[in-house]
């Protein structure tokens, strides 16, 4: 590739950089064959609304640079969710190894975190296969971890197969704010259940992600046990420019693991994608369990490997 032309780097200033963002970011996805290579749009609204609000990460005015061109064209963005892991999204236009080192000096003086052993230390993915950000990453003294992020997609351009709920389980749209109390709790038993049920904070939370513009109730699909309490759910951003979604929050509570809940809200939701003319969904997986369910719902997928550089 060639070496980038002439950018400038700005910090995020605004809300009408958060709108910007928002627009680049659709715009490159087609540009990557849709494949997630960078954030799709859903992922940045679920950053906005959902962990900055509730998981109380650092506002993205402290944690997003932009690069323009000199008639203002957004090229890329670099950003952290939190101190400590750097993201950066690139118009293909633009992406160059000389840009790429450009915007991770920046996101080592600004956006680094600390270790365990309070060193300061700044985190990255880089895909497999991408042999550009591999040679950066080397270049600027980067060691791979032994830590993997599986993204699975699937087209929705076919019959899906029947993932029927266990009986005395219904398949139902997410209801009002009645709710969010039920759906939170499910939450906290599918993602904490070995810590302490005093750390349950209730669910005011619910109303961010309602919030969230690709937020629809039809898309965030929850199993009611025969009790009426919400056993499983999978709550699903679609963004309709692309016609592609990212499954952004997907659990079961403790209680109703191996139950084959996970899959049949997944499943639902995907038949319901369909019906809004929705063509490729998307889900990261983290963990055995999530990447179990994900590979059995979705079947496709790629991997990205985490790479450490300690700055002190």
């Amino acid at each position: 590739m060639n070496t980038a032309p002439k950018l400038t780097m700005r910090p995020y200033r605004s809300d009408d950089d958060f709108w910007r963002m928002r627009a680049f970011l659709r715009e490159i996805f087609p540009l990557n064959n849709r494949f997630e290579r960078y954030w799709s749009v859903p992922r940045l609204d679920y950053w906005r609304w959902h962990l900055i609000p509730t998981c109380e990460t650092t506002p993205m005015e402290q944690m997003t640079f932009l690069w323009e061109t000199a008639d203002g064209k957004l090229a890329a963005i670099l950003h952290a969710t939190d101190p400590g892991e750097a993201f950066h999204h690139i118009h293909p236009d633009f992406r160059s190894f000389d840009l790429e080192s450009r915007m991770y000096a920046v996101a080592e003086e600004h956006l680094s975190g600390v270790d365990a052993a309070g060193r300061r230390r700044l985190l990255t993915l880089a895909d497999e296969g991408d042999h550009l950000r591999v040679e950066v990453l080397e270049a600027r003294g980067y060691v791979q971890r032994d830590v993997t992020v599986h993204h699975w997609m699937r087209d929705l351009d076919g019959p899906l197969p029947e993932a029927p709920a266990s009986d005395g389980y219904t398949i139902r749209s997410m209801g009002d704010a009645r709710e969010y109390e039920s759906r939170a709790w499910a939450s906290w038993r599918a993602f904490h259940a070995d810590e302490p049920d005093d750390g349950f904070g209730g669910g005011d939370w619910f109303a961010n992600l309602q919030s969230a513009p690709l937020y629809r109730r039809d898309l965030d699909i929850v199993a009611e046990a025969p009790n009426g309490e919400i056993a499983a759910f999978a709550t699903i951003f679609y963004e309709d420019v692309n016609r592609s979604a990212v499954c952004v929050l997907v659990g079961t509570a403790a209680e109703h693991w191996r139950r084959g809940l996970g899959k049949a809200v997944l499943t639902e939701g995907f038949r319901r994608l369909q019906s809004v003319g929705c063509t490729r969904v998307f889900a990261n997986g983290y963990d055995a369990p999530a990447n179990a369910l994900y590979k059995s719902a979705l079947g496709s997928g790629y991997r990205s490997n985490s790479w450490y550089k300690i700055l002190d």
